[in-house]
């Protein structure tokens, strides 16, 4: 299994990956060209996984400061293929994650789920439950 960074030429398979995620995929027309334009990172780096040249799992890691608590990071959209779950592949996209984390000196790393099997996951990885209030406004 190797981890590398998001290349243009993952677009269609990660558009396939995102799908099994969530099916509330916005602008759908422009959604592949949003997903290449994300190799070209700022303050964020995709990964994707690949076993024996076929990519089977994404996510990626975003990272800024925050007045009170220094910098912290989001994962995003981690998602292993449906065929390849209980194999490892989540676990190495998040040893990835979290180096990337450490290496940025990110003091906080943040995700949501609401996939009982993903967050088995993360409290491996010594995530936490955090009685927050989620909020959300739609610009469109």
């Amino acid at each position: 299994m190797i981890i590398r960074e998001l290349k243009k030429e993952d677009a269609f398979k990660i558009a396939e990956l995102i799908r099994q995620l969530t099916k509330n995929i916005l602008d759908e027309e422009n959604f592949i060209s949003r997903i290449e334009k994300l190799t070209k990172p700022q303050n964020y780096q995709y990964y994707v996984a690949e076993v024996d040249g076929e990519v089977l799992g994404f996510g990626g890691l975003a990272w800024h400061p925050i007045p009170s608590k220094g910098l912290i990071a989001w994962l995003e959209e981690v998602i292993v293929d449906e065929k390849a779950r209980g194999q490892g592949i989540g676990r190495a996209l998040m040893e990835k994650f979290l180096a990337k984390a450490q290496e940025k000196g990110c003091r906080q790393v943040k995700l949501t789920t609401s996939n009982p099997v993903a967050k088995s996951l993360y409290e491996k990885f010594g995530f936490t439950e955090k009685d927050e209030h989620y909020m959300i406004r739609k610009n469109y």
